[in-house]
Parts: structure tokens; sequence; C-alpha cells
């Protein structure tokens, strides 16, 4: 069902769009729950992948995720909190599938991999800017992602990873100096 989703452009909104989509899909209306994945998918599964390193594991994830939406949507008090709700629907089902996978691994919020980020900088290709990436620690991996790939916003991450505001802003702040550094000493090794 979702793979029509990730062929399409995704839907651009402002919040106040989404907020009416979110209140029309809470009423039932088929086509603004349609709308709403149509505009999230591509993000949703960007982070899941970010997780999980699998695709098929990160579509099922996202689905698994989708259907549990559905169901609940209508329990989401504030139709602005949808977006990191989403999002966090989405990494409890990735970390459910991870540990249905394998039991003993230990899976944490910290264990993210790589997510391959796909931005370049002004003086960095994408192949630097991606190992540059994976090069960061799980958790810094984790609020870039959010932040410049899926556009979250500093509150938003705060829900979604259940951590303070000053934390993404730190974890923010320590990857952009790693990144800068990664990246300028790759420029000076040339």
């Amino acid at each position: 069902m979702l793979d029509k989703y990730e062929e399409m452009t995704p839907l651009r909104m402002n919040s106040a769009e989404l907020d009416l989509l979110v209140l029309a899909a809470q009423d039932g209306d088929r086509g603004a729950l349609e709308t709403l994945v149509r505009a999230t998918q591509r993000d949703l599964l960007r982070f899941a992948f970010a997780i999980a390193r699998d695709r098929d594991l990160a579509r099922d994830a996202v689905q698994d995720a989708w259907v549990a939406v559905a169901g609940n949507l209508r329990r989401l008090d504030d139709p602005r909190g949808f977006r990191p709700w989403v999002f966090r629907q989405v990494r409890w089902r990735v970390f459910d599938q991870l540990r249905r996978r394998s039991p003993t691994a230990g899976i944490t919020a910290g264990d993210e991999p790589d997510d391959g980020g796909r931005q370049a900088g002004a003086q960095a290709t994408d192949f630097d800017l991606a190992r540059a990436l994976g090069q960061l620690a799980a958790p810094e991996r984790e609020v870039v992602g959010l932040f410049y790939l899926s556009g979250l916003s500093i509150a938003e991450i705060a829900l979604v990873l259940d951590i303070p505001p000053g934390t993404v802003k730190s974890r923010l702040h320590r990857a952009r100096g790693e990144l800068k550094h990664q990246l300028q000493g790759d420029d000076d090794e040339s």
C-alpha cells in the first residue's frame, strides 16, 4: 500500500494545512489520512532507515506505524503534535522490529546506525558528508537527521526523542562542530 507514496513527490504544506488535515482525518476523512501519508511518508522512511539500515524493515516499521496512527489518531489531543507523534510511532516500531530480529542485541535509543545523509555542504560532496555523518555518535546522527533531513523543530525533536530541548541543541551543536572538523580535515588531507 505504501509503496505508491514512496514514488510520489512529497507534499509540502504549512503547519495550519497539516493541522486541518489531522482534524479531518480524526473525523474519519480517508482522503485526509492519505494526504497525511503522502506529506510525511518519505521523511518517515528516511528516519526509519537511518535507525535500521534495512529498507524492508524500515518499510515494515512505517507501515505498522501508519496502522497504529490510523487506529489512534482520534486520541491525539492537539493536531499540532502530529509530526512528533508520528515520528515517535515510527521510532518505536523500528526498535520493536530490531528487538524481534535480534532479541539479544540490546538495541537502545542511542544505537541507531548511519543515516547516509544526503545534504551536501558548500565544500563537501554527498559522499564526504555521508561518510562524516557515519562517524558521528548515534545520538548526534539521529538529531541531525530529524533536524536537517526531516525538518523537525527543536521542540518536535525533543518530543520524538523524549529528551529536553537543551539536549537537542547541545547534540546539534556537537554534531555541527564534529562535521565541520571532519569535512575541513578532509580538505586539508587532499
